[in-house]
Formats: C-alpha cells, structure tokens, sequence
C-alpha cells in the first residue's frame, strides 16, 4: 500500500469530490417534492446508523484489526448516530441536531482535512473513513440546509458542557478497555498529523484541546450569530 499523503494528490480530490457530492445532494434535495425529500431524509439516517453499526464488525472480523480500536466510541461515531436517530425521527430533538453539529462541523471536518490514516486508496480503510465522515457531514448539511434547522444561541454553552463533561468518562473507558484504545484521542495524539502535534504529551493535551474545540465551536456558530443580527437589522 502506498503510504497516505496529506493534501496529496489523491487526498485533495477526495476533499472536492465528497465537497461536490453534499453540495449536489443538499441542492437537489430542496427541488425535491415533499415525497421524494422524505425518502431522502430517511435513506441517509439509515445510512448513517447502518454503517455505523456494521463498521466495528466489518473491521475487527472482515479485516482482523483489534477490537479495542474499532469500537463506535469516538466523537465521530456518536456524531454519526446522534444525527441518524435525528433524521429518522418523527418529532426531531434539538439536542440531537445540536450535538451532531459541533462535533460533527468541527471534528469530521477536521477529521478528514488531517486524517489519522496510515495508507491511501486502494486500502479499505482510506474508503471507509471517508465514507463515514463524509456522510456525517451531509446529515448535518442536510438538516441546515433542507430542513432548515439551526443551532440555537441559548445551547451553545450547553453542548459546550456536555462536550468537556463526557471527556472524564470517555478518559475511564480507555483505560478500561487497555491494549490500543484511543477514543477521543485522550490516550495518545493522532497517528497522522494534526494540531495535537504542537501540543503537550497526552494526557495533557487536553489542556489544549479542549479550549480549541470552544474555539471551534463558537466559530462554527458564528456564521448563525452574523445571520440574525442581519436579520434584525
């Protein structure tokens, strides 16, 4: 396998193609009628809770990587399901949208501009992990943009809470579960290049990184607080 490159050739055009495919979605979905738009709305809930739930299997038995890593434990993953349950829901849950959209907005997005990938295409876990955080962010794109949803001010700091609460247990579970595990990447930065690079030796990276993610976080929700100022005006 040929090693990954970041912003390499292959990875740029992975970048403008899974840019190209939300977009076109998201586009075609508000000419849809009401019908067809409903059918979209549940394929891609599904398709975000099915991968989901057959990922671990199709890793640790298909391709025998050790079930410590491999587990739907991180960010990511919960983003994935979160948003999933949202779109295929009756009375849809804030929360549920919320949530998906700060960590999905800020770690897929950051995910898949520094992946922690070992090899390129044509390894089946390049496919797989762009696969997943692409269709992360199309259910959130999705809900913006077709749904009309949006993050609310009063919860900012709310998911903020959550964010920074859920790290003590998620800390717990890596230690529980030994061998390699990393969710969260609290145990040990990365494999491939990423911000956690310039910061200190886990587990004090955290220090570093949870003020980033308010940062991100609150930068994602800008465009949002520009919005209604505008609007009030």
């Amino acid at each position: 396998m040929e090693p990954f490159v970041l912003f390499g050739d292959q990875h740029t055009q992975t970048l403008i193609w899974s840019t190209i495919i939300i977009v076109a979605i998201c586009v075609a979905a508000n000419f849809a009628n009401n019908n067809s738009q409903s059918l979209l709305t549940k394929a891609i809930g599904l398709s975000l809770l099915v991968f989901e739930a057959t990922k671990p299997f199709i890793y640790i038995f298909g391709f025998d990587k050790p079930w410590e890593e491999y587990l739907p434990l991180h960010m990511c993953n919960f983003s994935a399901v979160l948003i999933g349950i949202f779109l295929l829901s009756r009375e849809r849950n804030q929360l549920f949208f919320e949530l998906p959209f700060y960590w999905g907005i800020g770690g897929a997005t950051m995910a898949i501009l520094t992946p922690d990938l070992d090899y390129a295409w044509p390894d089946i876990e390049y496919f797989m992990f762009f696969y997943g955080h692409g269709q992360i962010l199309l259910g959130i794109f999705f809900a913006l943009a077709v749904l009309k949803y949006r993050p609310q001010l009063k919860n900012f700091f709310k998911m903020a809470l959550i964010t920074i609460v859920l790290l003590i247990p998620m800390y717990g579970i890596n230690f529980l579960i030994g061998g390699e595990a990393n969710y969260w990447y609290l145990m040990e930065r990365p494999d491939g290049e990423s911000l956690m690079d310039v910061m200190p030796d886990p587990p004090f990276h955290m220090l570093g990184v949870a003020p980033l993610a308010l940062i991100v976080f609150f930068i994602t929700y800008l465009p949002f607080l520009f919005w209604d100022k505008f609007k009030k005006a």
